[in-house]
């Protein structure tokens, strides 16, 4: 980004103080003109008109050549104005008046051929102009303002910030004695050398008062300069986010840019702010990832280089800025027709790059790795090798020792060793070691120290910070207290990169596409075992839970209670529960960006994402202040999640190489942990294929998937915890990654010979939870005031979106029959407006429907009921502190998205998100066959819990789930048929 551009002669005319500063002729009584001498000490002697009137002809000679932009005529005006200047010593207004006009016509001669002896005469006379005018002197301020814009040609000369300390000083003076008509103009001034003063000393307080500064001059410039002023304010503001990642920095840069645009009243004012609004984007989609930005300023840097000239100054620039958005739309696409148009624009920038040139080396990498892009799409050896020799040039073309030439050369030390895995030519394998030992010229203790600092630097933007983590783990080999800590921070910034996106499904595809993102999230299991390696068991437990349901754990921190910072602050309290229930509207809104030209930037929901995010990081930051708040919102610790456990186990899985893990939380004491040595990554990704399979072909084929699970993963778990506990215990399961798309409440050997105790079903009655937070909130304690007995809405849509018709009336009528408090949605009743706002009154809910997974989104994954969908999205918004049992009879309802498995993003953790504490679903359709038999049998054993005066019966719901698929199972039915159901929560 350029900076605000200082006043200068070329742009516009130096304060003229001419028809305002001038002395009255005076005149004798006797109407003879007074006579004054040079200070020559010639005895010619000259009446005062006559000096007024040189100086006036200076002035006229001096304008009429800065119009024309005639040298010779400036020089001809110096001599001139010199001469009267001489000639008036006695009379200080006149003079300083022809001490000015000299000093304009030396500054505009520098301004025309850069002859720095100019500058310098130049500002000799404007000093003496200053020194010399009398303090009440009309023109004076303006003399004072041409002094202060000399002062900064001085500084730009000379580098030395002593001259631009007193233009500033000199700026501060004219603002406090000009008038209203030029109050804009100096604003703007003082702003631009406050704006550089800072990109010197880098002091925040500059910049901060440099956009206030513009800020005060905006409403105050005519129309003219409006668009500028516009458009320098948001530099600033970029430039204030780019050191202090303060999003609404950007947010409103962007709509500065979007009105200058507007205003712009010329080709050349459009092209900049074009081109700033671009830079803009671009900078806002690396925080947000929001595609529509993206493509924005790619269409944006499209339109501005058709407006260069091929021989503009900024063609090179723009062309590695067009292309480096093209190269992250082709990441994202995996589309080589992005990148193929990418690398001819790089080329260009390059042909018309000088030999040198400070951009030269970053061009060349640049290059270099679309050409490594290109070789991963296409596995083309011919792009590997052009990639390799771009990264020879770029570091030849950083023959000194800096900052970037380790990078260099580790970038050409990794395409070499790409190269020799597929070629497995020594000579490259021998080269990369050499560009590796090159690197290496820092100790190891310096490469960690400074990858540390990349990834806990807060105004850098996250990716960045993210990249810089994971290298850190690669590099903090030697200290494991190090390495621990670079797995923390690399959950933190997880969080942090993630949370950018404007909404759940904006994070979703984050989630699912972004390389950077996939990378972080394989290493959650490299932490895992890590702490497991070193006797840490509970922070084991922390790390997987930190790894576990990212999305809606983000949305869980806008539902945090509240009591304790209320207790401290009330209305501190509230912002914080305003700005929650804003931000949770957005993250499960169904929005979609869209382009500032049909939507105002105030209703965008990136920019207001951007704009809550940073008042709730704000008011996040208040309430830790308080006395016992410190770890608001902070990750939660073993202690507190180990309430989770009260009821029974949880079993947590983890796979990595070389060991897997089931780490169990139990009640008292530390984790157990059970090494799983056959549960290896390869393994468990077959038998993911092997029960997709399955449930297509003959049903042992199922029943030896069963007998696998038992013996790679569940069995080693029964056979720690049976010794233990009680048959019959309650056990929880959380497992990760591939791990969640198997039926681990189903495993065992069902084959006639194996004991009984060889079957999970048969020892312990399981349940899922997607992690232990979500436990802990689902074991919360019913209010027996507020619900002294259940009652439940029933949701009956059998025959939606032309399929055949489901066989419900028989389950329905059972269930109104036995709990008189109930209310029955079915037919046109049964709209998604009707049963989200009946649902919130009832403690129980059952839907007896059809039920579909999103199609590569599970967040659209949904009931079809009367005139509409309702889908996960929609439940995400419903509050139901009071809800205690769902039952959900529908297909598909706990399907596990094979994108992100430990996500948990189905119908049924979306009701119990919602409020639920138990929650019954399905894994993938239902066999309507079996439908009535489970709903009659499980709310018959639900019934008898409350006959006995079980208020809490929902805690029963997964046992009396367990019985009802066990005489499902005593049918003789198909594996995959009783496998179906699933239990979630308390």
């Amino acid at each position: 980004m350029t900076p605000p551009k200082e006043l200068s002669t070329g742009d516009r005319r130096i304060s003229n103080a001419s028809s305002n500063g001038e002395a009255p002729s005076q005149n004798t009584s006797d109407g003879s003109d007074i006579w004054i001498f040079t200070d020559t000490g010639c005895s010619q002697c000259i009446p005062q008109w006559d000096i007024k009137y040189d100086v006036d002809k200076a002035d006229n000679m001096t304008e009429a050549a800065f119009l024309s932009s005639d040298v010779a005529g400036l020089k001809d005006a110096i001599n001139f104005a010199g001469k009267a200047a001489n000639a008036c010593r006695d009379d200080p207004a006149l003079c300083s008046r022809a001490m000015d006009i000299l000093a304009q016509a030396h500054a505009t001669v520098f301004d025309e051929t850069g002859e720095v002896e100019h500058a310098e005469k130049a500002f000799d006379a404007w000093q003496e102009s200053v020194n010399i005018c009398p303090p009440t002197d009309p023109g004076r301020h303006c003399r004072i303002r041409n002094l202060a814009y000399i002062l900064h040609v001085r500084f730009e000369l000379t580098a030395d910030v002593a001259y631009l300390d007193k233009s500033i000083t000199l700026k501060k003076e004219v603002l406090t004695m000009n008038g209203p008509f030029d109050q804009s103009h100096d604003l703007d001034t003082l702003s631009a050398s406050l704006y550089t003063r800072f990109q010197v000393t880098a002091d925040p307080a500059d910049l901060d008062r440099s956009i206030a500064l513009s800020e005060e001059s905006i409403p105050l410039a005519n129309p003219r300069d409006r668009s500028e002023r516009m458009r320098g304010l948001a530099i600033s503001l970029g430039t204030r986010f780019n050191n202090t990642a303060r999003l609404s920095d950007l947010e409103r840069g962007i709509g500065l840019l979007e009105e200058a645009l507007v205003l712009s009243q010329s080709a050349n004012a459009r092209r900049d702010c074009l081109a700033e609004l671009a830079t803009a984007l671009s900078n806002r989609y690396e925080e947000t990832r929001n595609v529509v930005d993206l493509d924005r300023s790619i269409a944006l840097y499209e339109e501005v280089l058709g407006l260069c000239t091929p021989t503009h100054i900024d063609r090179p620039s723009l062309l590695t800025q067009l292309a480096e958005a093209l190269r992250n739309r082709s990441r994202l696409r995996r589309d080589v027709t992005y990148l193929d148009r990418a690398i001819k624009l790089e080329e260009e920038a390059l042909a018309l790059t000088p030999p040198n040139h400070v951009q030269q080396p970053r061009r060349l990498s640049n290059l270099a790795w679309m050409y490594s892009d290109c070789f991963d799409l296409s596995k083309d050896l011919d792009h590997l090798d052009k990639c390799i020799s771009l990264h020879e040039q770029a570091l030849h073309a950083r023959l000194l020792e800096g900052v970037k030439r380790p990078h260099s050369l580790a970038n050409l030390a990794h395409s070499l060793r790409t190269r020799f895995h597929h070629k497995s030519n020594i000579a490259d394998l021998d080269r990369a070691i050499e560009s590796a030992h090159a690197h290496s010229t820092l100790s190891i203790g310096d490469v960690v120290s400074q990858l540390r600092e990349a990834a806990n630097d807060l105004h850098s933007p996250s990716h960045d910070r993210l990249s810089a983590t994971l290298s850190w783990i690669n590099a903090s080999t030697e200290s494991h207290d190090v390495l621990f800590e670079a797995y923390t921070t690399m959950f933190d910034v997880l969080d942090t990169v993630i949370t950018r996106g404007h909404s759940l499904e904006s994070r979703y595809s984050q989630l699912t596409t972004e390389h950077c993102i996939s990378q972080a999230k394989g290493r959650i299991a490299d932490a895992v075992s890590f702490a497991i390696s070193k006797g840490r068991p509970r922070d084991a437990v922390v790390f997987v839970e930190r790894g576990h349901a990212l999305l809606l754990a983000q949305v869980g921190h806008c539902r945090m209670p509240l009591d304790i910072v209320r207790t401290k602050d009330a209305e501190l309290a509230a912002e914080l529960e305003s700005i929650g229930r804003q931000f949770e509207r957005l993250l499960a809104s169904k929005t979609k960006p869209t382009d500032f030209t049909t939507r105002s930037i105030a209703d965008d929901p990136v920019a207001q994402s951007m704009r809550l995010t940073a008042q709730w990081n704000v008011l996040v930051e208040q309430a830790r202040k308080l006395d016992g708040c410190c770890d608001f919102l902070r990750p939660t610790p073993f202690d507190s999640l180990q309430h989770g456990a009260h009821g029974g186990p949880v079993v947590f899985i983890n796979i990595n190489k070389p060991l897997s893990h089931a780490i169990i939380v139990v009640r008292d004491g530390d984790p157990l942990v059970v090494p799983l040595p056959s549960a290896t990554p390869e393994v468990v990704e077959v038998l993911t294929i092997v029960f997709h399979k399955a449930r297509h072909q003959h049903p042992s084929n199922y029943y030896s998937a069963l007998r696998k699970l038992w013996d790679i993963i569940v069995g080693p778990v029964v056979r720690l915890l049976e010794p233990r506990f009680l048959t019959g215990s309650r056990i929880w399961w959380c497992p990760s990654a591939a791990v969640a798309q198997l039926p681990l409440h189903a495993a065992g050997d069902y084959t006639r010979s194996a004991a009984a105790n060889m079957k999970l079903l048969n020892v312990f009655v399981s349940s899922y939870t997607s992690s232990l937070g979500a436990l802990v909130r689902a074991q919360r304690p019913i209010s027996l005031l507020t619900s002294p007995a259940p009652s439940v809405v029933v949701i009956s849509q059998p025959n939606t979106q032309g399929e055949a018709e489901l066989n419900v009336k028989a389950e329905i009528a059972y269930i109104c029959q036995n709990l008189p408090a109930s209310t029955l949605l079915e037919g046109q009743d049964g709209t998604p407006d009707a049963v989200i706002s009946r649902i919130p009154n009832h403690t129980w809910a059952h839907f007896s429907s059809h039920g579909y997974p999103g199609e590569d989104n599970p967040l659209r994954s949904y009931f079809p009921l009367h005139c509409g969908h309702l889908e996960v999205l929609d439940i995400l918004q419903t509050q139901m502190p009071d809800a205690e049992l769902a039952v959900l009879t529908a297909c598909h309802t706990a399907h596990v998205d094979t994108k992100s498995p430990d996500e948990f993003l189905h119908l049924v953790e979306a009701m119990q998100f919602a409020g639920f504490r138990s929650v019954v679903g399905t894994l993938w359709e239902m066999d309507d066959m079996d439908g009535t038999f489970v709903v009659m049998e499980f709310y018959r054993q639900m019934f008898e819990e409350l006959e006995r005066g079980n208020r809490s019966a929902y805690t029963c719901a997964a046992r009396a789930l367990n019985k009802t698929v066990q005489k499902l199972r005593s049918k003789k039915v198909s594996p995959w048929r009783w496998v179906n159901y699933v239990h979630y929560g308390a």
